[in-house]
This record gives structure tokens, C-alpha cells and sequence, in this order.
């Protein structure tokens, strides 16, 4: 266990070059590359669906990955695991430019992703098998079959915070929530061995968010994360998420991820389960998602970011609480699937009630 004088360390001596590093260089990455976004076309263009003045570059996912990359170059131990996180996050954001830039079909970017999923799996060597408690009746084991568990819970991650990104300051917000939860969690179990994760992600993330929420309107244009940066960022979490929760000592418990990823995920599901039942390809797009509900409910872009983020920030907090008061695990999933279902439901009235 970490003396106070032991923590107190790691913040000053590792913690602070880390951020700084990171900080800096998204921060740079931003204006180096914004010029050549606009230059190439790389470029997010109003449409039906896409309702914004002029042409938006699409480049938080390139600040914030090169910001990553370098700050674990120079800061971080040359692991086998870090090094296939980040060729595969390298490949996913290289598919996610093509996407952004030739709006690939669903079938390519699936194929993409499944060749991501497989090197993270093969390549770090490890997957999800440990359930926890999940059921009441000890610890849930199902072995190599956590091989294709895992593969669908990283397809469901890229896309999940890949399809919450339709409105200024959302995908930031949810992803610092989760990465922000990830690292008290860390601490919370004393893993300090991996908490410069999390924390370099979220440094990776601000300048980002400061440009897409127009914070420095007067010195630069707003931007936009692209395909690139929210699937980089779903990769990233099941990756961290596997990390806090697997292994001899775990930082949390398993269901506690659901609460810390939950307005994404149930936002992904939800709207999956409306485009099966409606006939529709499950990943066809449309303005179905919470944010478009809650626009079209009535409420302005700043409410709607406001109402989601606090959704997300209390949903996080109960799953945190949950798990330092040693609530029963089966008590919190059946928690979950109730809001879940609860929150599928009256979006799905709302929905019918705004088409008719």
C-alpha cells in the first residue's frame, strides 16, 4: 500500500512532467495541423444531418493521439502492451482519417475495427474472462470464451463513443468522464502503476475540448474530434477498462465499468435495438440519439451538453460509490439494466411522440 509521502512523490516527480508534456504537445498538434486539414479537405461540411456553419477540421483525433504517443515515448516504460495499444490505435486512427476524409462504408470500417480488435487481443496477450461476483454465487470465470467476449466488447466501445459524437462538447465530456472515473478507481484500489494512463488521455483530451467548444474562439477555429479521435478513444477505454478490471489484483469490479461508460453504451444500445425493431441496418445513421431527442424535445445545444454530461457524471458517481461501499455486484448490474431499460423506453416514446 502507497505511503501518503509515496503518492505525494509520484504526483510531483512523474505526474507533472507527464501532463505537461501531453498538454503541450495536443495543444500544439492543434495548430500545426489544423492549416494542412483545411488544405487537404479533411474537413466536416454541412448536411442534412450535420447542421454547422462552414467547413470544420477534423483533427482532434490526430492532436490527441500524437499527444499520447509522444508522452508515453518519453515518459513511460517500453512495454510489449503499450507498444500493440499504440500500433493499434495508430491503425484505427489512420482508418478513422480515411472515414473522416472518404466517409467509408459500415463494412470497411467494421473490417478495420475487427483487425484492431484482433491485434489487441493477440498482441497484448490479454482479455476480459473475470466476471467478479456478477451473480451472487462467487467469482464468474468463463475462460478462453472472455477471447470473443472481449473482441465484442472493443467493437462495442470504438462505436459506442464514435456514435455519441454529434454535438460540440459531448464526446470530450463523456470520454474526460470516464477517464477521470477510471483514474479514481486506480487510486481508489492503489493501482499507481497504471494511473498515468487515464491521466494522459484526459490531458491529451483538453485542448481539444477547449477548441470544439469555441473556449479560444478569437485565436483559433473551432474543431471537431472525427472518427479518428472517438474511435481511438473507445479502443482506449476497453483497454483500460480491461486493465482496472482483470488480473490478480483488480482495481475495480467489472460492473463497475457499465456505470462509468453507461450514457455512451445505453446510447448505442438503445438506438441498435429502435433500428432492428424499425427494419433498419443497425448502424445506419440517423437523428435518433439522445442529444437529437433532446434538441428536438426543445432544449438548446448548451441544456442538451449540460443534461447528458450530468446523467454521466451521476451515473459514474454511483458506480464509484457502489464500489467503496462493497455494494452486492448483482445488486448493481440489476441497478443498471433497470435504468437501462427504463431509459430505452422513454426515448423511444419521445421519439414516436416527436415523429407523430
Amino acid at each position: 500500500m502507497k505511503t501518503s509521502q509515496g503518492i505525494e512523490t509520484i504526483m510531483i516527480f512523474d505526474l507533472f512532467p507527464l501532463i505537461l508534456t501531453t498538454f503541450c504537445c495536443a495543444l500544439v498538434m492543434v495548430k500545426a495541423v489544423q492549416p494542412i486539414a483545411v488544405e487537404i479537405g479533411l474537413v466536416d461540411r454541412p448536411c442534412v444531418r450535420k447542421k454547422h456553419d462552414g467547413h470544420v477540421p477534423l483533427i482532434g483525433g490526430i492532436s490527441t493521439f500524437v499527444a499520447v504517443l509522444v508522452a508515453t515515448s518519453i515518459w513511460l516504460p517500453d512495454t510489449q502492451e503499450l507498444r500493440m495499444y499504440l500500433i493499434a490505435s495508430a491503425m484505427l486512427v489512420f482508418i478513422g482519417i480515411l472515414d473522416d476524409k472518404y466517409d467509408l462504408s459500415v463494412r470497411v470500417r467494421l473490417v478495420g475495427q475487427t483487425l484492431v480488435a484482433c491485434l489487441m487481443l493477440f498482441g497484448v496477450g490479454t482479455y476480459i474472462s473475470n466476471f467478479g461476483n456478477l451473480l451472487g454465487f462467487g467469482t464468474l470465470e468463463i475462460g478462453p470464451l472472455g477471447l470473443i467476449f472481449t473482441f465484442f466488447a472493443i467493437l462495442v466501445l470504438i462505436n459506442a463513443f464514435n456514435m455519441i459524437d454529434g454535438l460540440d462538447g459531448l464526446l470530450g465530456g463523456q470520454s474526460l468522464n470516464t477517464l477521470i472515473s477510471i483514474a479514481i478507481l486506480f487510486i481508489i484500489g492503489n493501482n499507481y502503476q497504471d494511473l498515468n494512463y487515464p491521466l494522459i488521455l484526459v490531458f491529451a483530451l483538453l485542448p481539444y475540448l477547449a477548441f470544439n467548444l469555441d473556449i479560444y474562439k478569437r485565436f483559433t477555429r473551432k474543431i471537431y474530434m472525427g472518427d479518428a479521435g472517438s474511435m481511438f478513444i473507445g479502443l482506449s477505454v476497453i483497454w483500460l477498462l480491461g486493465k482496472g478490471t482483470q488480473g490478480a489484483n483488480p482495481s475495480f469490479n467489472p460492473v463497475t465499468a457499465l456505470w462509468i461508460t453507461a450514457v455512451p453504451l445505453m446510447d448505442m444500445l438503445a438506438i441498435v435495438i429502435r433500428r432492428v425493431r424499425k427494419g433498419h441496418p443497425p448502424f445506419k445513421a440517423d437523428r435518433d440519439h439522445l442529444h437529437h431527442i433532446c434538441i428536438k424535445a426543445g432544449l438548446s445545444q448548451k441544456k442538451t451538453l449540460a443534461l447528458i454530461t450530468t446523467m454521466s457524471l451521476l451515473m459514474s458517481a454511483f458506480g464509484i460509490l457502489g464500489h467503496l461501499l462493497e455494494f452486492p455486484e448483482v445488486l448493481m448490474l440489476v441497478l443498471f439494466l433497470m435504468i437501462f431499460v427504463i431509459y430505452s423506453r422513454i426515448l423511444s416514446y419521445i421519439s414516436s411522440k416527436q415523429i407523430a
